[in-house]
């Protein structure tokens, strides 16, 4: 995740394949005694990383304390190439609020989406309706973290803000999912029934330009989304059933599977690529280059239908990473995972062919020709694959327990991961401190030249 992207949309640059002795730079760490987590992060063209997700309690960001309101409050942050947070907001009530995505523009303002459950929520000076079980927001900061504007929106279900990119004018997108009917910026949109993806463009002005909700019997969600400099959308989560988005229809075999589709700067579906009719799949995380390709990271269960033919899940999660030409044809698939949980979380670009995959995985699990050992916990993951999809290289940080990896961006040759540890961990040679239940981390790696 870099300029344009939430979760990861690169602009176009020149880049050499990064060799096996790519190495951690540094880490920090953040929160308190009790439950933090990034979800979300992006890197600005000059550098400095915005992270959103949760805190609980009193939580610790370099100089900056917060104190949640109540059960646990949303955060966004930036923070500087050398790892020392600039400023850091909060929002929230009683309840549970959460950011799930960030994404900059080249002016350094950002634009995070979540959602909020507690009906006395406030964000800024902005205290929100609550229409339902959780309400989707977004909300735009400029470079000094004010607020510019805020926005809410979903109806009587659970709702979510999931993924958010922004273009080369400061347009931004949001997906995620609204639980049947909905109300965005004052106007009536879904319909009842289960879940179904949604996507919003906002202008700089924060003014709702259009909105594509998907229609039909089938349920879908939206969990990531990159947008391009010209302002095209490249959307990733899940679908199953019959259904249709913004004029194209998708989903029509049995199971849920991955759903990746892309919309021009109008909103029109220009292609939707719905899998292959797997038993269970999602996207979690999406990422795009200039040139129009595409790659995802998520998860499976049971069997797994690719380009190449039908893979056999390993255990109960096994993880994906998968591109797409520019006219949506799947171009590879690569799986990996062993008889436990294995999630494929977060995807970046260096533009120049090259994706960085991380997430998490437990006990032995190969990755092509690879192969890596968490022992009893749970291991985050770093690899490197070039434009076939071949492994290059591996990372992996040990920690004592659980700890997962949610995201990733790149920026000039450094990659940045963000998520949280739930015991004493080391990356590489460098120890992250641990203070509660899970703690936040940012950490660095340099990539060989």
């Amino acid at each position: 995740m870099t300029m344009f992207a939430t979760t990861a949309l690169l602009a176009a640059i020149t880049a050499s394949a990064p060799a096996a002795d790519s190495r951690f730079d540094w880490v920090i760490s953040a929160g308190g005694k009790l439950h933090d987590k990034v979800r979300g992060l992006t890197v600005d063209p000059t550098g400095n990383i915005f992270l959103t997700g949760e805190f609980t309690g009193e939580a610790a960001f370099g100089d900056f304390t917060l104190k949640a309101a109540g059960s646990m409050d949303f955060f966004v942050a930036k923070v500087s190439p050398l790892g020392k947070f600039l400023w850091v907001r909060a929002g929230g009530g009683a309840k549970i609020d959460r950011g799930y995505a960030v994404a900059v523009d080249d002016r350094g303002n950002c634009v995070v989406t979540g959602h909020f459950e507690s009906s006395d929520a406030v964000f800024g000076s902005h205290k929100p309706a609550l229409a339902g079980e959780y309400d989707a927001f977004a909300a735009k900061y400029d470079a000094n973290g004010e607020m510019a504007w805020f926005h809410s929106f979903g109806g009587k279900g659970y709702d979510y803000g999931h993924g958010v990119g922004m273009d080369g004018a400061g347009n931004a997108v949001v997906t995620g999912a609204l639980a049947g009917a909905g109300i965005v910026d004052g106007q009536a949109v879904g319909e009842s029934g289960p879940s179904r993806i949604f996507c919003i463009k906002f202008d700089p002005a924060g003014k709702v330009a259009w909105t594509r909700v998907a229609t039909g019997a089938g349920s879908s969600n939206g969990h990531g989304i990159a947008v391009d400099r010209a302002g095209n959308s490249y959307l990733g989560g899940a679908a199953g059933g019959a259904a249709a988005l913004a004029g194209l229809e998708f989903r029509k075999t049995p199971g849920r599977d991955i759903l990746v589709a892309k919309l021009d700067p109008s909103g029109k579906a220009v292609w939707i690529h719905d899998g292959f009719g797997s038993d269970s799949a999602m996207v979690h995380e999406i990422c795009a280059d200039e040139t129009g390709r595409v790659w995802v990271s998520g998860m499976f269960k049971g069997k797994f239908k690719t380009e190449a033919g039908e893979v056999a899940g390993h255990g109960d999660s096994d993880l994906l990473v998968a591109s797409f030409d520019s006219s949506g044809k799947r171009a590879w698939t690569r799986v990996a995972g062993g008889p436990r949980i294995d999630y494929g979380l977060g995807v970046t670009t260096d533009g120049g062919g090259y994706a960085f995959l991380t997430g998490s995985f437990s006990g032995k699990v190969r990755f092509g020709d690879r192969e890596l050992d968490s022992g009893p916990a749970s291991d985050i993951f770093v690899a490197g694959l070039d434009s076939n999809g071949q492994f290059l290289w591996l990372l992996q940080p040990k920690g004592k327990a659980t700890d997962h990896a949610y995201t990733i961006g790149y920026h000039k040759g450094l990659l940045y991961l963000s998520g949280a540890c739930s015991g004493e961990a080391t990356f590489g040679d460098k120890p992250v401190s641990h203070r509660g239940s899970n703690d936040i981390f940012l950490a660095r790696v340099k990539l060989a030249p």
